[in-house]
């Protein structure tokens, strides 16, 4: 769980660091960010007898696949933004993983009261 945070924090650091650096980077490190944290929660949702290290193993290939073959259809093929596809993609797994541990939404509605209730709770 630690090595989890630590990742997550160097990820985080990342990002804020390439903010000030190539634009370009940071779409690819955020976009697959985004693709990474989306697959690692559909993974997580649909196929719960896989281990955390799968789930996120999983997620960062899928979350990378976008990238990959945007950069296999330009004219040169970069190291460099595929890396940060894979960073992005493993920050957002990561990521979504935490969260879909350690959180949980309730949803209740009561029909006599006309009323629905949101609850999130968080697993310290």
């Amino acid at each position: 769980m630690e090595l989890k945070r630590i990742i997550l924090s160097l990820g985080i650091f990342a990002l804020t660091i390439l903010n000030a650096g190539d634009s370009n980077s940071v779409k690819h490190y955020g976009f697959s960010a985004v693709f990474g944290f989306t697959s690692e929660t559909i993974i997580h949702k649909n196929f719960s007898q896989l281990g955390d290290i799968e789930k996120v193993s999983y997620a960062t290939i899928l979350g990378s696949t976008p990238g990959l073959i945007k950069e296999l259809t330009d004219d040169k093929f970069s190291n460099e933004d595929m890396a940060f596809n894979v960073a992005g993609a493993l920050t957002g797994a990561l990521l979504s993983n935490y969260l879909n541990n350690n959180t949980s939404i309730f949803i209740s509605h009561n029909e006599e009261e006309k009323s629905t209730k949101i609850n999130l709770a968080y697993n310290f």
